[in-house]
Order: C-alpha cells, then structure tokens, then sequence
C-alpha cells in the first residue's frame, strides 16, 4: 500500500498543480459548465494529449518541413490554429481575394476564421512560393 501511495501521490500532486494553472488562464473564449458553477476541480483539466495552449477540439494547420499537413475538411466560419514548427516565418494566405491571410513566426502558432462558404480554397505562402495548398470547406 505505502509504495501504491508512494507512485500515485506525485502524479495526483502533478494534476491537482495543472489546474491550479490553468485557472489563471486569460482565455475568456473557454468556457465550460463549471466555470458557471465554481467547480473547477476535474472539469477545467486539460488533456493530456494535447498541447495546453490548444483549446479541446480545436483542429489545426501544422507547418513542417516548408509544408502544409490539414487535419482534413473545415466548417463554413470555423476558427483554425495554424502551428509553425519550422525555423522560418510562414504565412497561410488565400490565393485570391482576402479570405484568409495569416502570419505565424517559427515555433508560434496563430488562429483564423475560414470562409463562411462551402468551396475549396487555394493558399500559399507568401515568402515561400513552393508552399501551396488546399482548403476544403464543406
């Protein structure tokens, strides 16, 4: 018994020090039941699979590589995180009119709306022109 306490104290410890942090968050776009109730014990915790800076279900665009990798289609008006894991600064930017133009420098992450149409939009990057691709929004 004493080593089942010994193991699962710090990891307990480790949680309870999680959403302590997370509480402080500024994020006035996540809410959640509790937050109505006061009750932020298990609720607020983050997931553990998924970056803390990343609200839960949010999609995003990773750039790797000097490419683009999509998680597949979007909603009309759905707002996307874009995550630069280069060294270089990328942007995602429509290729015609103004639907979407986002700049992300290395190792940041930046967020848009897409179009609130159903339609396939083509983009780019505007610094480096090898770097295209397609936005499918259903």
């Amino acid at each position: 018994m004493k080593r089942v306490l010994t193991l699962v104290l710090p990891i307990l410890l480790a949680a309870f020090a999680l959403v302590a942090c997370g509480n402080d968050s500024d994020d006035s776009s996540a809410s959640s039941e509790s937050e109505h109730t006061g009750d932020h014990m298990m609720t607020d915790m983050p997931s553990m699979s998924m970056p803390m800076s990343m609200p839960a279900g949010a999609r995003e665009i990773v750039i790797s590589d000097f490419k683009y990798t999509l998680p597949g289609t979007f909603a009309p008006g759905e707002q996307v995180t874009v995550r630069n894991d280069d060294t270089a600064e990328h942007t995602v930017t429509a290729d015609t009119g103004d639907l979407f133009d986002v700049e992300v420098e290395p190792g940041a992450t930046a967020t848009f709306t897409v179009p609130g149409q159903p339609g396939t939009f083509a983009f780019h990057c505007t610094y480096h022109p090898n770097m295209v691709g397609t936005l499918e929004v259903r």
